[in-house]
């Protein structure tokens, strides 16, 4: 792994997981911890679908064409809250690349833990860990990318008592990444996004 890019990716993150210590938020002593604010207690399950696309454009000097490169992601996640705290996560993955006319499909699945911080009146830090796997030759492991570490921190708005808006930021390495064995990349991610809380046990 390229250690200069992991340790620039934690910046960030460790920036956003630190705003959930309770002396960092002003005034967090005067706001009572009512059940209100408990959005994501323990017996909750959180559901959380992530659509991302991107399309660019490569022209290189001295030569003639341009390469077009087009990424759509969908990764619908399902977590669900052991504790007031503590959470664990899991998705499907499906990624579908173009590159100058030539697609590829894969699919593949992620898992996760998330801690979810105490409440900050309607908000909530939160900072996860996960490691995931997208097949691009069938259900084995030729052409394989492995996505390890996935390092994500954001704060969580709620909107009610059943949903709430998220912004996170973060970083993922992959290796074998579309596919080809030995490649790699790293990649800081940046996300807006909405999760639903359809069940809870209490």
């Amino acid at each position: 792994m390229n250690a200069r890019w992991f340790r620039a990716a934690l910046v960030p993150v460790s920036a956003l997981a630190l705003l959930g210590t309770p002396h960092l938020a002003h005034g967090a002593q005067s706001v009572p911890h009512t059940k209100m604010y408990r959005s994501v207690p323990a017996g909750t399950v959180e559901f959380s679908p992530s659509l991302s696309y991107s399309h660019w454009n490569v022209k290189r000097q001295g030569y003639g064409n341009v390469d077009t490169f087009t990424k759509l992601e969908i990764t619908p996640t399902v977590g669900y809250c052991v504790s007031e705290h503590y959470e664990v996560t899991g998705g499907f993955m499906t990624r579908h690349e173009s590159t100058n006319g030539t697609s590829q499909t894969a699919l593949g699945a992620t898992a996760g833990l998330t801690y979810n911080f105490s409440p900050q009146g309607g908000v909530i830090p939160f900072a996860s860990v996960g490691f995931g796997a997208l097949f691009y030759d069938g259900f084995s492991f030729n052409n394989t990318a492995v996505l390890a570490p996935t390092l994500t921190g954001g704060v969580r708005v709620l909107v009610g008592t059943m949903a709430s808006v998220n912004g996170s930021l973060g970083y993922q390495h992959e290796s074998n990444a579309q596919g080809e064995f030995g490649a790699s990349s790293n990649r800081l991610v940046a996300g807006v996004g909405v999760s639903v809380f359809p069940w809870r046990s209490r």
